[in-house]
């Protein structure tokens, strides 16, 4: 009696000693972990951040989206300079310079000139028409990289949210083991229990334990890759979250084709490289027609009057020897109209495919996690009450709470994947159609 009672002893002060630090670290519980060295473990720290307030500050700091603003500056340029016409050209000349003289004051005439080509009637006007398409299409490609970085945003930041949960929910599994582990202990003290029963509730700690250094690496893994997706430091502290909740009915399907079809930043890229093709088309045409030269200048002669010159000329595009590369440009820019509209119609079918994928997704995970919490959560719990009494009283085994509580923590943590679930895939939803869903309710981390 005295050796279970010693046995019953240092048990105990394992249980207590071994694992009384996860009560003073309310992030991070797991005592193998060095808190002190990982930035994750102290994020609550840090100030709140909501979702939209990082989408807001990934759109506005994102290197990604910060240099293609850049590039569109840069394009904004370009259709004035098509605009204006080419620098005049001034030339002068010298005339009957003798062979026997380097003085050019001794030659008998000198020629000033001025020259101005300019373009076809429209033709600058066309070709600045192709270069606001390629406007068109750098703003565009800001929108399109813009909804990746915001989908990523989501998805790192519900990542984050997911570990943070699971840290909690096992923090609780910690001190309910623990409670399991006394009741264990304490009737094996009193000879009603053997020591495989103590040893596995102890075991199941240290098993959690292990858990929790895994979420404790994949928080810091999330933390890291959300803060460069907003262009902080990655080891920059992030406080308490708040993601959107299950907003509950989604639009109509029909609905969400509609507008994807209409708004869609990428199927708005395919047309804006139909309507460049066809302005470019139109250059091509315009090519047909011809350019003028325009010039005059002053023949100056010693000793004699001067005289006034003019000149004029227009070139010859139709000529055999140049007419084929102005029938090959046009060809290429047919064939730049039909490559586009073929890839209008492979982008679209690509969005109603990934509109009717997310859609999906979106409504499964709702319905999972509402059966979670309605339903398979408080069954589990009402179970693993049945299953303590059942043990403490001496109707059940050790192995079978042990396994309860297991599946009620697996159920809590699957709750909120399941709401995660739903925040990425409304996420994916809105890449897919290219606008905004409406808006949800929050919940914070830590809300049970």
């Amino acid at each position: 009696m005295m050796k279970r009672q010693l046995f019953g002893f240092v048990l105990l002060v394992f249980v207590f000693r071994g694992y009384a630090s996860a009560d003073a670290m309310p992030q991070q519980p797991a005592p193998q972990v060095d808190h002190a060295q990982h930035p994750a473990g102290a994020a609550a720290d840090g100030p709140p951040l909501a979702l939209s307030a990082a989408i807001d500050e990934a759109l506005a700091n994102n290197p990604t989206l910060v240099a293609l603003r850049r590039e569109f500056d840069v394009a904004r340029q370009r259709p004035a300079q098509e605009r204006s016409l080419a620098a005049p050209t001034f030339e002068a000349q010298i005339w009957q310079w003798p062979l026997d003289t380097i003085n050019p004051l001794n030659a008998n005439m000198y020629m000033f000139t001025v020259r101005q080509d300019v373009p076809g009637p429209g033709k600058r006007a066309l070709r600045a028409a192709v270069l606001e398409k390629d406007v068109e299409r750098a703003s565009n490609d800001i929108a399109v990289r813009a909804r990746d970085v915001i989908d990523q945003v989501k998805h790192a930041f519900t990542q984050l949210f997911v570990a943070r949960q699971a840290v909690v929910i096992h923090q609780a599994g910690v001190d309910l083991s623990r409670q399991i582990a006394n009741l264990t202990t304490a009737k094996y003290v009193a000879g009603r229990e053997g020591q495989r029963d103590v040893l596995e509730a102890v075991l199941e700690i240290s098993k959690l334990h292990g858990d929790l250094i895994t979420f404790d690496e994949q928080t810091q893994l999330a933390a890291a890759q959300l803060n460069i997706l907003l262009n902080r430091d990655p080891a920059a502290p992030i406080g308490e979250l708040s993601v959107p909740s299950d907003s509950g009915p989604l639009p109509p399907l029909e609905d969400l084709q509609r507008r994807a079809l209409e708004r869609h930043p990428e199927l708005r890229g395919v047309r804006i490289e139909e309507e460049r093709a066809e302005a470019a088309l139109a250059i091509a045409n315009r090519e047909y027609k011809p350019d003028f030269m325009f010039g005059g200048g002053y023949q100056l002669m010693p000793r004699t009057a001067g005289a006034w010159t003019a000149s004029v000329g227009m070139t010859w595009p139709s000529a055999p020897w140049s007419r084929g590369a102005l029938d090959a440009k046009k060809a290429e820019a047919v064939a730049e109209i039909q490559a586009a509209r073929a890839r209008e119609q492979t982008v679209a079918n690509a969005i109603r495919l990934s509109v009717q994928q997310a859609y999906v997704r979106a409504a499964s995970a709702a319905a999972r996690a509402s059966l979670l919490q309605t339903t398979a959560i408080p069954q589990s719990q009402q179970v693993l009450e049945v299953s303590r009494v059942a043990y403490q009283s001496d109707r059940g085994d050790i192995v079978g709470l042990v396994e309860q509580q297991h599946g009620l923590l697996e159920m809590q943590l699957d709750y909120h994947r399941a709401l995660a679930d739903v925040a990425e895939a409304r996420a994916d939803l809105e890449y897919a159609v290219g606008d905004a869903l409406p808006t949800a309710s929050t919940f914070a981390l830590g809300d049970k």
